[in-house]
């Protein structure tokens, strides 16, 4: 070993280690020294063949390598081929070649050989599931040596940001160009139309105040991101991320819609045309959703096999993780077709002091925040073109004839006789 490390380092039998103080000793069956500076510990075990021994010993092992302030330890069993390696500020051992303990210790740093992209890509290929709706070759074409990142010193890999995005596109089958999401709708209150007609404002809520609290927990609990952390970080991220929540147009004055978010019949159903020119995944993410089934769900399946994917002691990561994970959803809301807008607020996008506010939402009780775009202003990607009138609005006939009248002194949404801009809904028989 010690003509593997070259220059500088020793390796030195049954020696005993101090810590700074001196009161502290270890004894380890191998120490490493470089230039008289212990800085690995090794003991041979026979039983590391069998991984459950490995995992009660590691315990043990790290903190008797971190009481004399070591910054390596290795658990060798008389392989030549492969050991277990930990690294200072690691809470597990990590099964490494020799070789890559010897290039990790030479470069003070976590990680052996870099994982090239050919390798990686082999990898990940086999992490696919089977049932992916054949996305396998446009994932492989992503995969190469100048679309990724690599950090040696935290031994973390990454796709840079548009090829993360276009990954995440190709999972959940979200095409900017694709016709189908030329047009969608929402619906919501008669009281939010008001609103909108009277302030001229398009109103997207902060995650933190969206109807069903699960949405932004089930992606993270499915591969098992840490969802239940409440991070100062992921506070930040959860109020700076704003939602409109929309869905396919074929979901146009739909009863089941009507029943599910229309207030019962109530309320109204609005239609957007959308354009894609100012969605650039930087402030707009717009997107379907990707739905899981009963038993499992596929894409986050191999999202999973990303996050814990591990190899030389280099790990994978997806930085736009807290964006794209807003975009899966449990199988029970499939009937919904729902199609989100995203913004995502930063200092360069962030110009006017009065476009956010905070409010206390009714539904939650919570303290959120909210983001105002002026219908006129055109940054908003969603224009209104549409307003449906809800089979149950209380006096639909009048609320039609006033709001077309409201509309006709605001001028807030196109309107002509051969294209009325507000109508009634076209079912008859809602009970």
């Amino acid at each position: 070993m010690q003509e593997t490390l070259g220059d500088g380092y020793v390796v030195e039998a049954n020696k005993e280690v101090s810590a700074v103080t001196g009161y502290i000793k270890e004894y380890f069956d191998l120490v490493v020294f470089y230039h008289d500076d212990a800085i690995c510990g090794i003991e041979y075990m026979p039983k590391l063949a069998i991984p459950v021994y490995v995992f009660r010993f590691q315990d043990l092992f790290i903190s008797r390598l971190r009481k004399v302030g070591l910054m390596y330890g290795i658990l060798y069993g008389g392989d030549d081929e492969e050991l277990y390696f930990w690294t200072r500020g690691e809470y597990t051992v990590k099964k490494f070649s020799f070789e890559n303990a010897a290039i990790a210790i030479n470069g003070n740093q976590k990680s052996g050989k870099r994982v090239n992209a050919s390798d990686l890509l082999s990898d990940f290929m086999d992490l696919i599931p089977e049932k992916l709706n054949n996305k396998e070759q446009e994932i492989r074409e992503l995969f190469t040596d100048n679309n990724l990142e690599y950090d040696e010193k935290s031994a973390s890999m990454w796709l840079k940001s548009e090829y993360e995005d276009e990954f995440f596109r190709i999972l959940i089958n979200g095409k900017n160009n694709d016709d189908e999401f030329k047009h969608v709708c929402r619906y919501t209150t008669l009281n939010s139309l008001f609103l909108i007609m009277k302030e001229g404002n398009h109103v997207l809520c902060s995650i933190t105040c969206m109807n069903d609290k699960g949405e932004t927990s089930y992606a993270d609990k499915y591969v098992s991101y840490g969802a239940f952390t409440n991070s100062s970080k992921s506070v930040q991220e959860n109020n700076d991320c704003f939602i409109l929540s929309c869905c396919n147009k074929r979901m146009l004055d739909n009863l089941t819609m009507w029943r599910l978010y229309g207030n019962d019949g109530k309320g109204v159903c609005l239609e957007y045309e959308v354009d894609q020119s100012k969605i650039d995944n930087n402030e707009f993410i717009f997107a379907p959703i990707s739905y899981g089934n009963e038993n499992r769900h596929s894409e986050l399946d191999l999202i999973k096999g990303l996050r814990h994917w591990e190899k030389n002691g280099w790990h994978f990561e997806l930085k736009r993780w807290y964006i794209w994970k807003h975009f899966f959803k449990s199988h029970l809301f499939k009937e919904e077709k729902e199609v989100r807008l995203l913004f995502v607020l930063n200092d360069k996008n962030h110009k006017k002091n009065d476009e956010v506010e905070w409010i206390m939402d009714s539904t939650h009780n919570i303290v959120s925040r909210i983001f105002k775009f002026n219908i006129a202003g055109g940054k908003l990607p969603l224009k209104l073109t549409k307003v449906i009138i809800g089979p149950k609005c209380p006096d639909q006939a009048s609320n039609v004839d006033q709001f077309k009248y409201m509309n006709r002194q605001l001028n807030r949404i196109q309107d002509n006789i051969f294209n009325p801009a507000i109508i009634p809904s076209t079912i008859k028989d809602y009970r």
